[in-house]
């Protein structure tokens, strides 16, 4: 296969990274619809609603994104135009040629905080070729889903167009028994048209726009506690996986959308390539605070998104010993918060006037110029020097508006207006590694490599302790050591691919939900702050067997250590969670992934795939309580069907968590102090049938 990782094409066998590539087929075959799902195929890989903002995992290593001035970890990067929020990856998960997971810091490529790792999103290219797809499926819950996609050669040779759309309406697998109705329902549509136009035979134009709407329900979870967390459950039937008895209609609705043109120009010796991107990401999230049929509170989210990317890169043409890509990067994001959490009627039980507000509205306007290079030099035969370096600097500007009806001795929330804040830095990230290829299916190789994560400020909801104290998080380094091989047995029965890796990060940023003890009402307390130091470690490793002809067998798993080395007052001043466990960070991920296909007739073909994904247990909180540990478990998808000779017809059914598992995705505190979480989807199946010209 071959993959852009190190932003120039090469065979993923000669890739001196740790990385997994998952074709178009195979994430057709898997039903990979959403980013989360692709935690199914990549052991080390994680998606999770982190008290309900998306969130990537990587290595045990993820966080951020739940305010504007907290980034996320983990570039998300859609034909080399920086997404940003997890949110807005799903809407662009069709019409994919494959997708490209970096594990480990890629800093001095990438920018923009990818000190865990980096998830490329590779879309397939209008071409000279007419074809179309049109797949339509129909399922459990009354999921139906249509997706088509058909390219068009406008001008022989010279303009070619690429269009694909989606749509998803599904009934919800959660029943709210206060209001009688299924909840968790899905209701997406979504659309992407590409344009190629080719002048002549140096230049290339590509220009892309795509949008998505989605829609749910019931999206923050279920209550695992009673309202205030005094011990006991929620009343009945609301104490059983898949009921709730929330009494606010809770909804979740994201909207994004992008525009992008990329233009390459062979100037001989190099390639002269400019990415501009724009995207917008929106959400509308309501939420029942309480989490009962009682009426105290209510939450609001809208959240914006504005993000402007510019890239220009020269990559070299020729095929001697040296190798280089060199450029430089410009992005420039504008994200609003506007955050309402509403006492309701019941809240003078609580002490609390009814129809009290709290307001918060912190805004940040972030931009970001770099410069970075990559030179590869094969010094002796076989063996190749590997070195990177990018210099970032980055501006910050905070404003935050916050208001609040409730004053002491309830709260202690800040009245806030047009507090205004700014920060900006520099930084540096190296990278260096060797590259040993004794024959042309065997890379040995070993890197050091350095991330940094920008700093950022504590722009959640302040009390006046936290206004008058600092409200800047300082920046985060890591410093990362991998050795890998990758071979293939000649024939390419069997590749295999291996890695070893080490890193330690200083400063790790923190965000969490830390219950106030003693108050009254129950209260949270917002911490972002810097942990001391994490360090991570493990071995990953691939096998793919294809013994015989339409017989392919995957095997991947990863065993990770990933722990707080030094976070002191982690708990809340003097409440040492040294040695804890990272969140969301488990010992053991492992897939296995059997794919066969062997004729039935003269002109039907028949094929089955068997997908097994093990997860091992983890914590959803850095401290580590018993109510915050989420099982092992496995889970089993199936799909089979047949297909014509000519593959222009296919029919094939479905079935994922086969064994219908029922299994934990996390847990969190609310604003009252109740645990609230989430449960994976149990068995769902169905019937899909797949039309092709």
């Amino acid at each position: 296969m071959i993959v852009t990782a190190q932003k120039r094409e090469q065979k993923l066998i000669d890739v001196p990274i740790s990385i997994a590539a998952i074709s178009s087929d195979s994430l057709a075959k898997s039903n990979v619809t959403e980013l989360g799902a692709l935690q199914t195929l990549v052991p080390n890989f994680q998606v999770s609603d982190n008290v309900s903002v998306r969130t990537v995992y990587i290595r045990g290593v993820g966080g951020g994104g739940r305010t504007v001035a907290f980034d996320t970890r983990t570039g998300i990067y859609l034909d080399g135009v920086y997404i940003g929020q997890p949110m807005a990856a799903d809407a662009v998960l069709t019409n994919l040629e494959r997708v490209e997971v970096l594990r480990g810091p890629q800093g001095y490529l990438y920018g923009q905080n990818t000190v865990s790792g980096a998830v490329n999103l590779v879309t397939k290219a209008p071409s000279n070729t007419v074809e179309g797809k049109i797949v339509g499926s129909y399922g459990n819950k009354d999921d139906v889903k249509l997706i088509g996609a058909t390219n068009l050669p406008l001008v022989e040779d010279k303009v070619f167009l690429r269009l694909g759309a989606s749509y998803e309406n599904r009934d919800g697998f959660i029943h709210n028994v206060t209001l009688d109705k299924n909840v968790d329902d899905l209701n997406t549509y979504g659309g992407r048209a590409q344009l190629r136009i080719v002048p002549n035979e140096k230049l290339k134009i590509d220009l892309s726009a795509d949008y998505s709407r989605q829609l749910s329900h019931k999206v923050n979870g279920e209550a695992r506690s009673d309202t205030f967390n005094t011990g006991g459950t929620p009343a009945a039937p609301a104490d059983q996986p898949f009921v709730t008895d929330d009494d606010y209609p809770e909804r979740d609705l994201n909207r994004n959308w992008g525009l992008a043109m990329t233009v390459n120009y062979d100037l001989g010796p190099v390639t002269a390539t400019s990415i501009t991107g724009y995207r917008n990401a929106y959400r509308n999230w309501n939420v029942d605070l309480d989490h009962g049929p009682l009426d105290f509170a209510i939450f609001n989210y809208y959240d914006t998104y504005k993000t402007i990317s510019q890239e220009l890169r020269f990559t070299d043409n020729g095929g001697g010993k040296l190798h280089y890509v060199a450029g430089l990067f410009f992005l420039n994001n504008k994200g609003d918060n506007d955050r309402n959490l509403t006492y309701s009627s019941l809240a003078p039980l609580l002490g609390v006037p009814a129809n009290s507000k709290i307001r918060t509205n912190p805004s940040v306007n972030n931009s970001t110029y770099a410069a970075f290079a990559a030179v590869d030099y094969e010094f002796l035969p076989g063996l190749t020097l590997n070195t990177g370096l990018r210099f970032n600097y980055e501006t910050k500007k905070l404003t935050i508006n916050q208001t609040s009806d409730i004053g002491p001795p309830i709260t202690n929330l800040a009245v806030i207006s047009g507090y205004h804040d700014s920060m900006d830095e520099s930084s540096l990230s190296p990278s260096l590694g060797l590259t040993w290829k004794p024959e042309r299916d065997t890379t040995i190789y070993a890197k050091y490599a350095r991330g940094v994560k920008s700093g950022g400020f504590n722009a959640d909801y302040l009390t006046t302790t936290q206004l008058n104290g600092d409200l800047h998080l300082g920046k985060e380094t890591v410093d990362s050591y991998e050795t890998g091989v990758k071979y293939r047995t000649p024939g390419r029965m069997v590749t295999v691919s291996a890695d070893l890796f080490y890193a330690t990060y200083k400063n790790y940023q923190v965000s969490q939900f830390r219950i106030i003890p003693n108050s009254t009402p129950p209260q949270i307390e917002l911490a972002l702050t810097n942990a001391g130091k994490v360090e991570t470690y493990g071995p990953e490793a691939s096998v793919l067997i294809a013994p015989i002809d339409g017989l392919t067998i995957d095997l991947s798993g990863a065993w990770l250590h990933a722990v707080y080395k030094e976070f002191p007052n982690g708990g809340g001043l003097g409440v040492d969670y040294s040695g804890n466990r990272l969140e969301y960070a488990p010992k053991v991920t492992a897939a296995a992934t059997i794919d066969y296909e062997h004729p039935i007739t003269a002109t039907l073909t028949g094929f089955g795939r068997v997908t097994a994904n093990f997860h091992g247990s983890q914590y959803s909180d850095s401290s580590n309580a018993a109510v915050f540990r989420q099982k092992s478990y496995t889970l089993v998808n199936l799909r089979a069907g047949v297909r014509t000779e000519s593959g222009r017809w296919e029919l094939a059914g479905y079935a994922q968590n086969l064994f219908d598992k029922l299994y934990d995705l996390g847990t969190a505190p609310d604003a009252f102090t109740t645990i609230f979480g989430k449960y994976g989807q149990p068995r769902t199946y169905g019937v899909e049938l797949t039309w092709r010209y």
